[in-house]
Parts: structure tokens; sequence; C-alpha cells
């Protein structure tokens, strides 16, 4: 139902968004569902830690100039070698992201819906990876590389593969308490340690680009390097310095917690999101005590998740 909803929508120049699509034969189960509620997890939570509230650094504008995109249309190599039909995202076959894809490619003036689309109805549904969810990354990194996406929409791609590779951390931190009350081995949730690991391939690529960019780009690459520091001890210097431009301003702070990520510094890197923390009032104090998740998975995991409310 929500497919032939999508091609309607489509036909008319509309097209589905946030993920309201849900198959209405399901009602009838759910309906019928009269099993009692369970309640579990009745173990003593951990008193939550105490952070003191500090006055939050000022916000820097970051510059999307100048812009070196030129007009064009991108190829998208191997698009159609991946199977996606016989893949799947959050509304049953993939075989729907190669037209999306290709919209992109060719400069939609739909983008941010198309995007939206994308990532945020189909690949990244309520913050779930699904099996389509790593073949799709690559072909971002092909469009940023390409020089042909503006530099807002540019950030726009940067900004999807760094949501897409800090699901693994999230499934960690969030779920880290339950595992434990339940005795189960903390994991991440399906596909996230793939789609983790494919944007991992990306970052090399995307580093190469740093000089070129403008100053609201390189703060999102850093954020998104400091999550894969194995690949990029070789962009320390380069946060380093754009750490002292911005010194004193929120996104100077969270470029020094990604400097001590990227050179694997994490008992440092967690008091760094501890002092984050204080004074970002939309990150969670929880996260820092989250039982099992290594120090360096609970400071990416607020690097990223602040960065993300900053972006303007």
């Amino acid at each position: 139902m929500s497919r032939e909803a999508a091609v309607i929508a489509r036909a008319h120049g509309g097209r589905p968004s946030g993920g309201g699509r849900f198959d209405v034969s399901r009602i009838a189960e759910h309906r019928a569902w009269t099993a009692p509620i369970k309640v579990i997890g009745t173990k003593a939570r951990p008193p939550v830690p105490e952070v003191t509230v500090v006055p939050a650094p000022p916000l820097e504008p970051l510059a999307l100039t100048p812009d070196f995109s030129a007009p064009g249309t991108v190829e998208l190599t191997g698009l159609d070698d991946v199977p996606w039909a016989d893949l799947e995202h959050a509304h049953g076959s993939a075989d729907d992201i190669p037209d999306l894809l290709r919209e992109l490619a060719g400069g939609t003036q739909e983008w941010d819906g198309v995007l939206d689309e994308l990532f945020g109805d189909d690949l990244l549904h309520q913050g779930d990876c699904y099996e389509a969810t790593a073949p799709a990354l690559p072909f971002l990194t092909e469009l940023i590389v390409a020089d042909v996406v503006p530099a807002r929409q540019r950030r726009d791609l940067y900004l999807w593969l760094m949501v897409a590779g800090g699901r693994r951390n999230d499934n960690l931190v969030g779920f880290a308490e339950f595992a434990r009350d339940e005795g189960e081995t903390l994991q991440p949730g399906a596909w996230t340690e793939e789609v983790f690991r494919t944007v991992g391939d990306q970052v090399p690529v995307l580093l190469d680009r740093w000089d070129a960019e403008p100053q609201g780009i390189r703060f999102v690459l850093a954020v998104l390097a400091a999550q894969h520091p194995g690949h990029v001890v070789r962009a320390a210097d380069r946060i380093a310095a754009l750490a002292a431009e911005l010194e004193g301003t929120q996104q100077g702070a969270y470029l020094r917690l990604a400097l001590e990520l990227v050179h694997g510094r994490d008992e440092r890197a967690l008091a760094l999101a501890t002092e984050i923390v204080g004074w970002a009032d939309r990150l969670e104090p929880e996260w820092l005590e989250a039982p099992g998740v290594p120090d360096g998975i609970k400071a990416a995991h607020v690097l990223a998740e602040g960065a993300l409310y900053i972006i303007e």
C-alpha cells in the first residue's frame, strides 16, 4: 500500500515524506492483541551522573563559501550493478533507490524532498539501518566528489553520511542499560555495523577534499572523520588548525573533542564530552555512563549528536 501511494504522489508532482507510510492491514492485528503487559527491567537504575551546567559558548556561523561547484549531472558508476530489487529498506523492496539517486545526480529541483525520502523515509527510517542502506552510501561520495553539487547540498550529503555512520554508536549507547538488565551481550542493531564500516571507507576519499571545501563543510568532515579514527590520524593537523580558528565557540569545543578521538585519547575525549553535555542541554548525561560501552564510543556519540544540533 505504501509503495503504491508513493507512485501516485510522484505522478502528481508530490512525494511521500517523513515516515508516515504504514501498512493499514496491520491495524486489525494490533487491535486484536490482548496479551497482558509485562513489566521488565525492574532492577535499580544507576543514578544519573551529575553534570555541572555552565553557559554555552557562542555559536559561530560557518561559511559555505567559496563554492567551486558547477552545474552538471553525475553518472553514478555501478548503480545498476547493485541488485536493488533483492534488497530491502524500511518499506519493502529497494528497487526505487536507483531512481531516487538518479534524481539527485540529475540536479533535481526537489533536492531536499528527494534526499529526505531516500534517507529519512527509506534507508534510515526512524534511525534504523536496513539491508539497502550500506550499498547506497558510496553513491553519496560519488555525488560529492563530482563537484557539480552546490555547497549547501554537499553538506547535506556529508551530514547523511555522518548520521548513517552514527547509528552503530547510537544503538550501543542507547541500549546499554537494557542489555545489562537482561543479562544480554551488548551489540548494535541490524546492519549498523556494515553501515559504520561503509561510511568509514568513504572518509579517506572525502578527506582529500579538505582544502577545497569551505569552513562549514570542513567542520562536518572533521566530526565524520573522528567517528573513524583508525583511518584518519593524518587529519589531526587539519582538525587542530580548524579548532584553533574556532577557539571559544561551540564548534571549537566539538573540534577539540574530535581531535582527542582522532588521536585515540579516549579518556580525555570523554572528559571533553562531559564538559559539552554540561552546556548542550539537548544531550543526555546518561550517555556518559552507558554500562559496558567504551569511553571512545560514548564520546563519539556525544560529538556526532551534538554537532548535528548546531549545524545551521
